[in-house]
């Protein structure tokens, strides 16, 4: 989560040629909207973006958006943009943009896994990477890396040999609840997910089922896009928009879990209980572009799209408030990348991106200086040595299933930091 998807414009170079750049957009920690990708990157403001002066950002240590499968992420903590798969010659690097300072880093990363049909999320407790790559489950612990890089390259681990997914499933993750929900994943039933939980390096012994409150079908069993809302109070995120590939509609689902008792919801989030475990349905974006990038919000969801425009769909009135805006309609955003011609006149997923920064309207600052939440957290994981305090009390747990690599119903939990250790249990509703 934040997990944010690519995007794909074509550009023609001078020769002829196509040339592949890649584009994303991401919020830093108070809401600011950036585009980066192409011929340069831009700061748009915030919400409600009525009216816009793009800052174009800075370009010394900028990646050259090259690659074909990149991921952008917010490390919420410390007010930092993660770019994995930018430079198409290098997938070893992970470039670094702090938008309270407008500089840019980047860190070699060893052991990469193959990006070519993945899909990656950034734990928010534990700022630890995980990208499945075929029945792999990879990570790589961020940790330490902020705007100061690692001398040496950080290795890349297996984390789970035994993924319940063949080569042929094509990921679409989010986080919820320091869970990875995988959509589309296969021989699981519409309106489900498999899970994994991530304190605990194993999958959720089913998959969970998300029903519809508000009227509507459940989501489809497919492949598509997905990212988290974040929480304004910084906590992990609790809530995903998911559009799946045939645009039926936007899917927010919300998953909790208790961290001492299974099926109970004490401890939850004021507000939560109703749509813990459930799916809320919004409108199908405008664009039906499955290329497109989305990031969130606390409260908006907003789409990229391969030929540059932008739209904002409010999904929620309010921070922190978990029932969708029931008047919630997609919008288009004065303001467009350009620039993107593909070499047949058309722009599709397997093309690549150049885009230029242009203005439709005029005000609203981009610059944004965040204030870091002073948070930490636990992974306390089978494969793993590293161990992180947490403050918060959101890990769920489990403990293995004797001859089996799913995730059973119960196991130990731990808040270091804070000294308490207790029973916990995976909540299935």
């Amino acid at each position: 989560m934040i997990s944010t998807r690519s995007l794909a414009l074509a550009a023609v170079s001078l020769a002829g040629s196509a040339k592949a750049l890649s584009s994303c957009v991401l919020f830093d920690t108070t809401w600011n909207l950036y585009a980066f990708g192409g011929s340069s990157d831009v700061g748009l403001g915030a919400s409600p973006w009525s009216s816009i002066s793009a800052t174009t950002l800075p370009t010394s240590g900028r990646p050259p958006f090259t690659g074909e499968h990149l991921t952008c992420h917010l490390n919420q903590y410390n007010n930092l943009f993660y770019f994995l798969g930018a430079d198409g010659s290098n997938s070893n690097v992970i470039y670094i943009y702090d938008p309270s300072s407008s500089t840019w880093a980047s860190q070699t990363t060893t052991g990469v896994p193959d990006l070519s049909q993945t899909d990656t999320i950034l734990d928010h407790d534990t700022l630890v990477f995980f990208t499945l790559s075929g029945s792999t489950l990879y990570q790589l612990d961020f940790s330490t890396i902020t705007s100061a890089t690692s001398g040496s390259g950080l290795a890349w681990d297996n984390e789970v040999n035994n993924a319940p997914f063949n080569s042929s499933y094509n990921p679409t993750m989010a986080l919820a609840s320091n869970h990875i929900q995988f959509f589309g994943a296969p021989n699981v039933a519409a309106g489900s997910a498999e899970i994994f939980v991530i304190h605990y390096s194993d999958f959720q012994a089913a998959a969970q089922a998300f029903p519809t409150l508000n009227g509507g079908a459940a989501f489809p069993d497919s492949h598509g896009q997905a990212t988290s809302f974040f929480l304004d109070s910084g906590d992990a995120q609790l809530q995903m928009a998911f559009v799946p590939d045939d645009f039926s509609s936007t899917y927010v689902v919300t998953h909790w879990t208790s961290s001492s008792t299974a099926g109970s919801t004490d401890g939850a989030p004021d507000g939560i209980s109703t749509y813990i475990n459930t799916t809320q349905i919004l409108p199908a974006p405008s664009s039906k572009d499955t290329s497109s990038s989305y990031a969130a919000s606390d409260t908006t969801l907003v789409q990229l799209d391969s030929t540059g425009a932008l739209y904002q769909l409010q999904a929620f009135s309010s921070s922190g408030g978990y029932v969708v805006n029931s008047s919630a309609a997609w919008s288009k955003i004065g303001y467009t990348l350009t620039g993107g011609v593909s070499t047949n006149g058309s722009t599709s997923a397997s093309s690549s991106a150049s885009a230029a920064a242009s203005s439709a309207a005029s005000s609203a600052s981009a610059s944004s200086k965040a204030s870091s939440a002073s948070m930490s957290s636990v992974k306390a994981s089978a494969s793993s040595s590293s161990t992180k305090a947490s403050a918060s009390a959101s890990a769920s747990a489990s403990a293995s299933a004797s001859g089996s690599s799913r995730l059973a119903q119960t196991g130990w939990w731990g808040l270091v930091g804070s000294g308490l250790v207790g029973l916990g249990a995976v909540l299935f509703l």
